[in-house]
């Protein structure tokens, strides 16, 4: 059966690490691993480039300790690397993806759910940038393995079972009954 996301293994694999922004124009493939993080992926169609960050935490009002793992950080540094390469606006595509809730784990408030308040930050920002976006699959309570071809724009999804929070809680809570 054929691929649906033309993703090949043949194509270079470059794979964004939490804090990082990665952009390419190559024709190659851009991953990550996202938990309660949130990855940006933008895509700018007349110029086949592609860009990914991966947000870990959702904002720091603090300029000294602006970092790209920041929400209110790393989506501006993203849009202004991509226009640095001479992208126009209005040939940005946005996909948005993680954000999963660790919530079921704790006793907690909303404050506490970062991937909750990661994905509103981030949406907010694109908002504000005026970036259209195309896609989003957050929230949750698994992990996503992210494949953005750089080319294609295309993003194929897939959820980890390893990072289903629901799951660990459930064994957790009933590995304390025993």
């Amino acid at each position: 059966m054929a691929n649906p996301y033309h993703l090949t293994t043949a194509k270079r694999n470059y794979h964004v690490q939490p804090g990082e922004v990665f952009l390419s124009k190559e024709d190659m493939r851009i991953t990550t691993l996202l938990g309660s993080c949130v990855a940006v992926c933008i895509w700018d169609s007349h110029r086949k480039m592609a860009g990914m960050n991966h947000i870990m935490l959702p904002i720091t009002m603090e300029e000294e300790f602006a970092s790209t793992k920041y929400g209110n950080v790393a989506t501006f540094v993203l849009y202004d690397m991509i226009r640095k390469e001479g992208s126009l606006p209005r040939f940005l595509e946005a996909q948005v993806f993680g954000g999963a809730s660790r919530l079921a784990l704790v006793d907690a408030g909303p404050a506490m759910n970062v991937g909750a308040r990661n994905i509103e930050i981030t949406l907010k920002v694109l908002e504000k940038l005026k970036v259209k976006v195309v896609r989003k699959e957050v929230g949750g309570h698994r992990g996503r393995k992210i494949y953005f071809d750089v080319q294609t724009g295309l993003v194929k999804a897939s959820f980890i079972k390893r990072f289903n929070f629901l799951d660990e809680r459930n064994r957790s809570l009933n590995n304390n009954r025993r």
